[in-house]
C-alpha cells in the first residue's frame, strides 16, 4: 500500500486535510479506528458560520438550528448578551455531528480521498529514522502503509505526534474533562447558546445549553483536569440540571463524555509528518471548541501537501508553509485565549460577578476584544497589572 499521504483520524480535521489534498493531486488514504463516522458524537456540536464562507459542505441537512448569539451568566446571574459574530467559534450553527462529519467524509470521497475504517493505526513505519508511512491492523490483517506524508488527526494527547518524538501529553491544568446529555421534552425559548460560569457550577469551565430545536438541546459541562475529582463533572451537571426549572423536566436521550485539550499549541510539523486539529492542539482554550479551527487548519494542511506532492519535498522546510499559514489565520487568537484563560482561572466567583455588572450593557456586536479588555481596565484598574499582556496581544489579533 503506497499513498503520497496517509491520514490518521477521519473526523472534520481528517477529512478535510484529505479532501484538500487529493483536490490539489495527491493520492490520499484515511484510516478511522471506529466503525462509523461521526459516531460516538463528542462535542456540543456548535460551529461558527464561518463555515458557509468556506463551503465545504453542501446544503443544511447537518443544520441542527442557526443561533443568533450567545448569553454568558455570572455566578450571581447577571447576563451579558453577545452577537453570533462576537460570540465565537461554537454559535453560528448547532449541528447533527454525526450527519456533519459523515457529509465532510463524503467530500474528501468525492476528491479522490480513499477511507478504511476499523483500521487502527500502531506506530509509525520508519526506514533509517525517516517517516515512511505507518502500521496499522485492520481487524486481524497487520498492514504497512507507505507514505511520503503522514497526517495525525487522531485526537487529544495524540499517539502519531508522540511517535515522531512530539510532546502530546497534556497536564490536567490544560485539560477539560467534560459531560453532556442531550435533552427532550424542555423549552428552548430562542435561539441563543447559554453559558454558566462559577467555581460551584463548573470549576476551571462552564455549563452550556445549545438549543437544537425548540424542545432540545446540548446541555453539558467542562470541568478543568487539576480541579476535578472522579465523577465531578456528571455530579455538577445533574446538580446544574436539577435546579434548573427549564431542564429538571427533561428527558436525556443521548449521554456521552470526553475531554478537551485548552492548551498551547504544539509543533504540528516535522520531516514527513503533519498534525492537525485537537493532535495539534488547535483548539480554543476558552470555549474548548476546535470544529472551526481543524476545518480551517485541514484545507490549509491539504494545500500543503498537494504543493509538497508536485514538488516532490516532504521536508519540515516544506511542509512549514502549512504551520505559518495556520498561525497567521487563528495563531495569535489561540495565545490571547490561552493567556485570558490562566488569568481568568485566578478571579474568584465575586471577581467574575463585578465584570459581568461592569460590561453587560456594552454592545458586543460593535465592540473588539481589545476594547472590552480597556474597558474593563477603565472601569477597574486594580485590573491593569493582570491584564496589561492581553491587551498588547489583543491589539494585535
Amino acid at each position: 500500500m503506497k499513498y503520497d499521504a496517509v491520514v490518521v483520524g477521519a473526523g472534520p480535521a481528517g477529512t478535510v486535510t484529505a479532501r484538500f489534498a487529493a483536490e490539489s493531486g495527491a493520492k490520499v488514504l484515511v484510516i478511522e479506528r471506529r466503525q462509523e463516522i461521526g459516531s460516538p458524537v463528542l462535542c456540543g456540536e456548535g460551529v461558527s458560520r464561518k463555515i458557509d464562507e468556506w463551503g465545504m459542505l453542501d446544503g443544511k441537512r447537518w443544520i441542527a438550528n442557526k443561533m443568533e448569539g450567545a448569553r454568558i451568566y455570572s455566578p450571581d446571574g447577571t447576563m451579558v448578551k453577545l452577537s453570533a459574530e462576537m460570540a465565537g467559534n461554537e454559535t453560528g450553527y448547532v449541528v447533527y455531528r454525526d450527519i456533519f462529519d459523515q457529509e465532510l467524509a463524503r467530500k474528501a470521497s468525492e476528491a479522490g480521498a480513499k477511507i478504511l475504517m476499523n483500521t487502527n493505526a500502531t506506530e509509525l513505519l520508519t526506514e533509517k529514522d525517516k517517516i515512511i508511512g505507518v502500521k496499522a491492523k485492520r481487524y486481524d490483517e497487520d498492514l504497512e502503509i507507505e507514505a511520503d506524508i503522514v497526517v495525525g488527526c487522531d485526537g487529544v494527547e495524540s499517539k502519531i505526534g508522540q511517535w515522531a518524538g512530539i510532546e502530546t501529553r497534556l497536564d490536567p491544568k490544560d485539560l477539560e474533562t467534560c459531560c453532556q446529555y442531550t435533552l427532550t421534552n424542555i423549552d428552548c425559548k430562542d435561539a441563543f447558546c447559554d453559558f454558566y460560569l462559577g467555581k460551584k457550577i463548573a470549576p476551571g469551565g462552564y455549563v452550556w445549553i445549545f438549543p437544537k430545536g425548540k424542545d432540545i438541546a446540548n446541555v453539558g459541562i467542562g470541568v478543568l483536569g487539576n480541579l476535578s475529582e472522579s465523577g465531578m463533572p456528571k455530579k455538577l451537571l445533574d446538580d446544574f440540571i436539577s435546579n434548573n426549572p427549564n431542564l429538571k423536566n427533561g428527558n436525556p436521550i443521548r449521554f456521552l463524555a470526553g475531554a478537551v485539550p485548552v492548551a498551547n499549541p504544539v509543533e504540528s510539523v516535522r520531516d514527513n509528518l503533519i498534525l492537525v486539529g485537537d493532535s495539534a492542539r488547535q483548539v480554543d482554550p476558552i470555549t474548548g471548541g476546535g470544529i472551526t479551527h481543524c476545518l480551517e487548519a485541514g484545507k490549509i494542511a491539504g494545500e500543503t501537501i498537494g504543493k509538497a506532492v508536485e514538488q516532490q519535498q516532504f521536508d519540515k522546510e516544506t511542509l512549514s508553509v502549512y504551520e505559518t499559514g495556520w498561525k497567521e489565520a487563528f495563531g495569535k487568537k489561540l495565545k490571547r485565549n490561552y493567556m485570558l484563560k490562566e488569568i481568568f482561572l485566578d478571579f474568584e466567583d465575586k471577581t467574575l460577578n463585578m465584570l459581568a455588572d461592569s460590561i453587560k450593557d456594552i454592545k458586543f456586536d460593535e465592540i473588539s476584544t481589545f476594547g472590552l479588555v480597556k474597558a474593563l481596565v477603565l472601569k477597574h484598574p486594580t485590573l491593569l497589572m493582570k491584564l496589561r499582556p492581553l491587551m498588547k496581544i489583543s491589539s494585535e489579533v
